[in-house]
């Protein structure tokens, strides 16, 4: 079974690409808000997400993707229309995650989704 986006659920996100330091990655939960194939016959489809891990104002993205990769439990996509190109990987959030990237969103909470979906 191929790992697939579901509207309205948060993920674990990793933007890959040249214009971050260190890494090259950037991190962000990420709520997926609609996903469409755009039917081109590449594996093309439009991802409109809010990105958490954004500076406010600007969190709500719509970007034309290419799937490069999809397992069981990730999805590996390229925006070709962004300079420099960035690449995406995108799978399930777990707070071992969210601690390893964002340790000051510490909490006792055990369900993830609802506690992103009312505190990010």
């Amino acid at each position: 079974m191929q790992f697939t986006l579901e509207q309205g659920h948060w993920y674990a996100c990793e933007f890959i690409g040249d214009e971050f330091d260190d890494d090259r990655c950037s991190y962000s939960p990420i709520r997926v808000n609609e996903m469409s194939p755009l039917k081109s016959g590449r594996g093309t489809f439009r991802l409109a997400f809010y990105h958490a891990n954004y500076p406010e104002g600007v969190r709500d993205k719509n970007y034309e993707l290419e799937m490069l990769e999809r397992g069981s439990r990730y999805l590996l996509a390229i925006s070709k229309k962004h300079n420099p190109i960035g690449v995406m990987q995108i799978y399930e959030i777990d707070w071992a995650w969210m601690n390893r990237h964002f340790p000051s969103y510490s909490t006792s909470s055990d369900n993830i989704q609802m506690w992103l979906s009312r505190n990010v």
